[in-house]
C-alpha cells in the first residue's frame, strides 16, 4: 500500500476535488538540505576525484620537466588546488551546478510504503491516502522517478567525514620535515593518502546505490527503474541535465577565472570526449532517494520530477498540480488521535460523492497498542 498522509480536512477536500496532488518545488522545501545531504557527500568523492588529477598531472611535469623550478611549481599547484576547494565550497562544480538545477526546477512530495496507516509520525497529518499502487504519471516535459528511499548507513558516512579532514597544509608540512624529501617526494606522499581517501568514497557510494537498486528491484512493477538504459524517458532527461549542468559549471567556472564563456561547439565538443561523465550524473541524481538510517522506520517513497527540457525553466510556482489516477484510491483514514474525527468522516465521504469516486472508503484508524 502506498499511503499519502495530508495535515487537515481542506487540504483533504481540495485533493478530492481537484484529483490532484501538490509537489513542492525542491529548492522551496523546508527539508531540502535532507534531501540533497547525499548529493553533497557524493560530491566529495569528486572533489577528491580532482585532486587526484591535477596533483598527478603536476607530479608528471615535475618528475619530466628538466631545469623547472620545482618550488615554484609546487607552491603553484598547491595554490591552484586551494582555489579549487574553494570554488567545490561555493558550488563551482558539477555537482554544484545539479543542485542549484534541483532545487530550482524539480519537484517532490513523498509517500510511504505501509500495510495501512499507522500515523507513526504526527508531523505527516491526521489524514491518510492509501492508494494500491503508484498513482502519478509524469506530464510534458518531465521525468518521474517514483521510488523507495535507500537508507544509508549513518556511521559510515560519519567515519567517512572524519577521516577525510581538510589537512592539505598539514599533512604537505609533516611530510617535508623529513629528511632529504623533495617536492616531487611531499606530492606523491598526499596523492597516495587522497587515493585512499577515494578509495573509501567510492566503496560507500556504490554501497548506497547498489542498495537503493536493490530495494526498488524487489517490486519492479511498481517503481520507476533506475538503470539509466531501462527507459528512453530517463535517457532523455539524463542526457538533458547532464549537458545543462556541464554547460552551467563551465560557464560559471570560466567567468569566475575571467575567461571567456564557451562556445556551444565547445560544451558538444566536451560532452562528446567525455561521454564517461553521463554515468557520474546518474550516479548524483540518484542520491536524491538516499537517507541517512535514522528514519529507516518511515519506509518513505519519494515522487520527483525531473526535468526533460528547458521550457519550463522560467516556472515560478512553488507547487506543481499533478493529478493522480482516482482508481488507485481504495480509503481514507483518519487518525484515531485526531480531535474532529467523526466531522472530517462525514465531510470526506460527502467529497467522495460529490466528486464521483466509486468504491472508496473512509474509515478512523485503530488506536496503536502500545507494547508492554
Amino acid at each position: 500500500m502506498i499511503v499519502h498522509y495530508t495535515r487537515d480536512i481542506n487540504s483533504a477536500a481540495s485533493i478530492l476535488s481537484s484529483k490532484e496532488l501538490w509537489l513542492n518545488r525542491v529548492g522551496l522545501m523546508s527539508d531540502q538540505n535532507d534531501i540533497l545531504f547525499y548529493l553533497n557527500e557524493f560530491n566529495r568523492l569528486h572533489y577528491t576525484q580532482d585532486l587526484i588529477a591535477t596533483f598527478k598531472q603536476a607530479l608528471k611535469l615535475m618528475s619530466q620537466t628538466p631545469n623547472l623550478n620545482q618550488k615554484q611549481f609546487f607552491t603553484h599547484t598547491f595554490l591552484a588546488a586551494q582555489l579549487r576547494k574553494v570554488a567545490y565550497q561555493n558550488g563551482v562544480s558539477l555537482g554544484g551546478s545539479l543542485a542549484n538545477l534541483l532545487k530550482q526546477h524539480s519537484f517532490m512530495t513523498s509517500f510511504n510504503e505501509e500495510e495501512a496507516s499507522t500515523f507513526t509520525n504526527p508531523a505527516n497529518g491526521d489524514i491518510a491516502f492509501e492508494f494500491e499502487s503508484n498513482p502519478l504519471a509524469a506530464p510534458h516535459g518531465f521525468q518521474l522517478l517514483f521510488n523507495k528511499v535507500h537508507y544509508a548507513d549513518s556511521d559510515k558516512v560519519k567515519k567517512l567525514q572524519a577521516n577525510s579532514g581538510d589537512d592539505m597544509t598539514q599533512f604537505m608540512e609533516s611530510v617535508a620535515q623529513e629528511n632529504n624529501s623533495t617536492f616531487t617526494d611531499i606530492l606523491a606522499a598526499y596523492i597516495t593518502k587522497l587515493e585512499k581517501q577515494q578509495l573509501a568514497y567510492t566503496n560507500a557510494v556504490h554501497d548506497a546505490i547498489a542498495g537503493l537498486m536493490e530495494d526498488n528491484r524487489v517490486s519492479e512493477a511498481a517503481f520507476t527503474p533506475l538503470d539509466l538504459y531501462s527507459k528512453r524517458d530517463t535517457v532523455d532527461m539524463v542526457t538533458f541535465i547532464h549537458g545543462y549542468i556541464v554547460e552551467e559549471f563551465t560557464t560559471t567556472f570560466r567567468k569566475e577565472t575571467g575567461q571567456k564563456p564557451p562556445t556551444k561547439l565547445e560544451i558538444k565538443q566536451t560532452l562528446k570526449q567525455n561521454p564517461e561523465m553521463i554515468h557520474a550524473t546518474w550516479i548524483d541524481l540518484r542520491s536524491i532517494l538516499i537517507k541517512d538510517d535514522a528514519s529507516q522506520q518511515e519506509n518513505e517513497v519519494r515522487a520527483i520530477l525531473l526535468p526533460q527540457n528547458k521550457k519550463l525553466f522560467n516556472q515560478q510556482k512553488k507547487h506543481l498540480p499533478l493529478a493522480f489516477q482516482t482508481d488507485k484510491l481504495r480509503r481514507i483514514v483518519i487518525s484515531p488521535n485526531c480531535e474532529h474525527k467523526a466531522e472530517w468522516k462525514a465531510k470526506l465521504e460527502d467529497a467522495l460523492i460529490t466528486n464521483k469516486y466509486a468504491n472508496v472508503v473512509v474509515e478512523i484508524g485503530q488506536q496503536a497498542i502500545m507494547n508492554t
